[in-house]
């Protein structure tokens, strides 16, 4: 689209598969136009597999080998204009939103000194400063058995130090599979996860869940309560923890929970606040409606 965009009077073959390539299509296209420029990002595979069969084609010049192709990166390559690229301005690193309650869950982890496998979402931003309290993030659902791996294999010292966090619409994506494993296969020290309930899919744009007990139009339906479904499959300890601004109280939770050398879930729950209105908004239309139904009865 960037090369239609920067040379719309150009012909153009786009390749629907490049392993193996369409040679005999590539070598008529190439003899069919008077001169032939290979448009790809990164390494010039294509270019040079299409130059070892003897066509003559043109590569990008070595400074737009790195990063993504644009439009007018695209006009440079055609232009065979590979003067250095004017240096953007500084951004700022990603963080986690000011009043988020992720905070207080890396804070205390951080002052515990925890091994903390990490998993996708918002709160993956924990693995930078001022926190840097993620240890791995691999996929979504792989903090619970990641953590459990680590506590199997770990020395017993450090072993006790592992945590899972989880955030709550990933645990009900591929989470649950991991808290049926700690049951099955239960490490000698036990285990510690973490659900970050913020009653919300955060990272992709605040959708709901089978954990938010609200459909994708935000309509009422059936809600998977975590703590009820932890204790259904046998998990010794489980605690739920609504969280404030100071992370005394749940640093005092993890500290005894890890300790304990039991298997643990902490629900540590407090809504995303760049949605929290919304969802008082959807509890109260909710009474209502549950209200209007009583009396109609």
């Amino acid at each position: 689209m960037h090369a239609q965009e920067a040379a719309p009077e150009a012909s153009f073959l786009k390749l629907g598969f490049t392993h193996p390539l369409p040679m005999k299509k590539i070598a008529e296209f190439v003899r069919s136009v008077e001169r032939c420029v290979v448009i790809e990002e990164n390494d010039p595979y294509l270019a040079d597999a299409i130059r070892a069969a003897g066509l003559n084609v043109e590569s990008k010049p070595e400074i737009f080998r790195f990063g993504e192709l644009n439009v007018d990166r695209v006009r440079r390559i055609l232009a065979h204009n590979p003067a250095p690229e004017p240096t953007s301005p500084p951004g700022q690193p990603p963080e986690l939103c000011d009043g988020c309650g992720h905070h207080v869950v890396f804070q205390a982890l951080k002052n515990l000194d925890c091994i903390v496998a990490g998993d996708i979402g918002c709160y993956a931003l924990g693995v930078l400063p001022p926190y840097s309290a993620m240890d791995c993030c691999v996929c979504m659902g792989s903090s619970i058995g990641i953590g459990l791996g680590l506590r199997h294999v770990l020395p017993p010292v450090e072993a006790k130090r592992v945590v899972s966090v989880i955030g709550d619409s990933t645990f009900v994506h591929s989470g649950m599979t991991g808290l049926a494993e700690m049951i099955y296969n239960p490490p000698p020290s036990g285990h510690v996860v973490v659900i970050l309930d913020n009653s919300t899919t955060a990272m992709t744009g605040h959708q709901e869940h089978p954990g938010t007990g609200r459909r994708l139009d935000h309509a009422a339906t059936g809600k998977v309560i975590y703590e009820d479904l932890g204790r259904a499959l046998g998990i010794e300890k489980v605690h739920v923890l609504p969280l404030g601004k100071d992370c005394a109280e749940f640093e005092q939770l993890l500290k005894e929970s890890l300790a304990s050398e039991k298997l643990v879930l902490i629900v540590a729950r407090r809504p995303c606040v760049l949605v929290a209105k919304h969802i008082r908004e959807y509890f109260k239309s909710e009474n209502r409606v549950a209200a209007s139904e009583v009396l109609a009865k």
